[in-house]
């Protein structure tokens, strides 16, 4: 079937049609009865709390519901004689891809770990084109600069550890759209992207809406990209869908600002302290050896109990400094001290001591929990790993959790069964469940809806005003930053300088 063929509407210039879409998964029913429709030219918005279903709607969409799910209902694609949700994987494989693009929520869960992005991009390409492999090459780089990432040859020969979550996110965009796709399945495809790279993006989005007819299908729970993307809204709660004008409600006065820390409670050695940081990464190939500098002589230090905020554009190097602070990433050069402990660096402590100084809360929730055991279970586990008894670390990662805004259900459940938002709760209840010295927060709230990000920015206050834990905090909302932090870094040109 040619593009043109497969571009052919369903009635009245319908390009995706959704009805009455339900999915069971384990017994229990997560989406009960949504219905949308998606025309030819046009953006229609998704919008719902955190856990009402908008994820599991996206991927019965694009044929990629976990294992176990059982979806009724119907969903038409136009170019389609089939029911989508009636297709087997070997029409899935060549109508994924080529009519319908998608972008998950989960950036790196869509990119293999052990290939280069150009591969990857290239692969996407020559397995819906007929084209040389030259002619993907070329035209993989092309795809990668449409997505705004700066230097986009050398980008094509890194792998997906090697570049930020967010540069990630636009590869994963730049696959979705490289064979110019009938329809885009967009599950918060700029979260974890500053606003100057979001605004480009959208308007990549946009010029394909207005060029080529476009069907977009975004989901989101941020009213400001509702207002100003949308054609057509539909809601979601609790797996039900409506028609909707507004979206999702969102109030600035729903963020708490954050008192200055006190002089008097700052403590002579620094809880954090940064010293002439370098991270070079290299690349051997068979005939050649290509290494790119990320961070230069980076020094910050932070007090016990203060709040210290990095800003700067997707790629910047951000979380590679989060990284080798939380002593995850071994540093070219320097080293990191918590406490005055070297937890990165030269004649650093051993890992369950760095555990017990120092968390990690992750920007890509999915990929750092095992999605075979359940949300209590991984909390836990860190207890347990301390020397707490099973069952008394149970009740407390019970407690915890439900601090973090689970409700009894849900802590029971594996991540596959769980948003992506509800996800980022169990991981920043994982990371405090220790009380650590410092706690990396690694966009914290960014998959969150509004309401649940207030709730979870009060937790993390008040764990911090009974610990004293330092917190460093990366997040590319500049409001937040500057309501929530005492200090603020700017990282860019692979240095950082006070805001």
């Amino acid at each position: 079937m040619s593009k043109n063929e497969s571009r052919s509407y369903l009635k009245d210039g319908q390009l995706l049609v959704v009805e009455h879409l339900a999915v069971q998964l384990n017994g229990l029913t997560l989406v009960r009865d949504v219905s949308l429709r998606v025309a030819k030219g046009s953006i229609h918005c998704l919008v719902g709390d955190s856990g009402s279903g908008k994820t599991l709607t996206s991927l019965a969409t694009v044929g990629l519901l976990p294992g176990g799910a059982e979806p009724t209902g119907s969903i038409r694609l136009a170019g389609c004689t089939d029911d989508l949700l009636t297709m087997d994987q070997r029409l899935w494989a060549d109508v994924r891809g080529s009519r319908i693009g998608y972008v998950g929520q989960n950036a790196l869960s869509c990119l293999h770990p052990a290939y280069s992005i150009g591969f990857q991009v290239t692969e996407a390409i020559r397995r819906h084109q007929n084209v040389s492999r030259t002619e993907a090459k070329t035209m993989a780089v092309d795809a990668l600069a449409a997505v705004d990432l700066a230097n986009p040859e050398q980008v094509a020969a890194f792998r997906p550890a090697q570049l930020s979550g967010g540069m990630c996110q636009r590869v994963a965009l730049a696959i979705a759209l490289c064979n110019r796709p009938a329809v885009l399945i967009a599950d918060e495809p700029t979260t974890a992207l500053d606003d100057e790279t979001q605004a480009h993006i959208f308007q990549l989005i946009r010029s394909q809406v207005a060029d080529d007819g476009l069907g977009v299908l975004l989901i989101t729970h941020d009213q400001d990209v509702v207002a100003e993307m949308a054609d057509d809204v539909t809601s979601i709660r609790d797996g039900v869908s409506s028609p909707s004008s507004t979206g999702m409600s969102k109030t600035s006065t729903a963020l708490q600002v954050r008192e200055p820390l006190e002089p008097s409670t700052c403590s002579e050695q620094p809880a954090l302290a940064i010293s002439q940081v370098s991270m070079t990464y290299g690349r051997t190939g068979r005939f050649r050896r290509e290494r790119s500098e990320t961070l230069r002589n980076v020094t910050l230090s932070a007090t016990a109990g203060a709040t210290i905020g990095l800003v700067g554009r997707s790629g910047a190097g951000k979380t590679t400094l989060a990284r080798i602070a939380a002593g995850i990433l071994e540093p070219t050069e320097g080293e990191v001290a918590i406490g005055g402990v070297c937890v990165a660096g030269k004649d650093r402590a051993d890992r369950l001591q760095r555990a017990g100084l120092v968390q990690y809360v992750f920007q890509d929730p999915f990929g750092s929990l095992n999605p075979r055991r359940t949300a209590v279970a991984q909390v836990a586990d860190v207890l347990v790993a301390a020397g707490t008894k099973k069952d008394e670390a149970n009740t407390r990662a019970r407690t915890m959790l439900a601090d973090v805004g689970l409700t009894p259900a849900q802590i029971d459940r594996r991540p596959t069964q769980l948003s992506g938002g509800q996800c980022q709760r169990v991981g920043i209840a994982r990371a405090l469940i220790r009380s650590p010295n410092v706690v990396v927060l690694d966009e914290p709230v960014s998959a969150l809806d509004w309401s649940i990000r207030a709730e979870i920015l009060s937790v993390l206050a008040d764990l911090q005003d009974k610990t004293g834990a330092t917190y460093q905090l990366i997040a590319h909302d500049r409001l937040l930053i500057e309501q929530q932090c005492d200090e603020i870094y700017e990282v860019a040109d692979n240095t950082i300088r006070k805001v």
